[in-house]
């Protein structure tokens, strides 16, 4: 095996590594915070209120903010090329993401299903969805992820790069649009297709 193989073969395990591990602190931290607020991890069907939550919700903001700075770092150390890093970061997020439910899942038995709602990001404003679709959108990270840090670089694809970042911006929207009971799945599915076919372009 040829040593620029290994060493792929070997970044990739530290990453993933560190990604898992990201996963289960989320997991725990979201635990004990919700106990702190009084309400059950799964309990998202309104968002948290009272003199608690507004004492913790600009440390919750900054916690987040590390989160992808935390990711953000990692990707570009662990990669060179802007290929390679975008690859490093969508494949750290995508498994940072289904270990955090599946940690959850294993610790205090929520999610229960796919279609149970969360609280998923508050920048700028509250993101809420099923788990399903975050969970969905986590699993194409990781494949594209793995796809662009095994790359040898190449040129960039215009279009699978306008395809992308236009599918993204209407995800978010589409998080953005929802709350429980009602999520934007005809907004949320086709801008979901649009942004596979253009990260697995790139």
């Amino acid at each position: 095996m040829k040593a620029s193989a290994r060493t792929g073969w070997g970044r990739l395990a530290i990453l993933l590594a560190y990604a898992a591990a990201m996963g289960l602190l989320e997991a725990v931290v979201v635990i004990y915070l919700r106990r702190l607020l009084g309400v059950g991890v799964g309990n998202v069907v309104t968002p948290p209120h009272g003199s608690v939550w507004a004492s913790v919700r600009g440390m919750e903001l900054a916690r987040e903010l590390a989160t992808l700075v935390m990711i953000l770092t990692v990707a570009a150390l662990a990669a060179r090329g802007w290929r390679q890093r975008l690859g490093a970061f969508a494949l750290v997020f995508g498994i940072w993401d289904l270990v955090y439910y599946l940690a959850l899942a294993v610790l205090v038995g929520w999610p229960s299903g796919p279609l149970d709602w969360d609280l998923l990001f508050l920048i700028p404003a509250p993101w809420w969805g099923p788990v399903l679709a975050p969970a969905s959108i986590a699993a194409l990270l990781v494949v594209g992820g793995a796809r662009l840090l095994r790359s040898d670089g190449g040129g960039f694809r215009r279009w699978a790069g306008a395809l992308a970042v236009t599918g993204g911006v209407v995800l978010v929207g589409a998080f953005l649009l929802s709350a429980p009971p009602h999520f934007a799945w005809a907004v949320y599915v086709p801008s979901l297709a649009l942004f596979a076919v253009g990260l697995l372009g790139l």
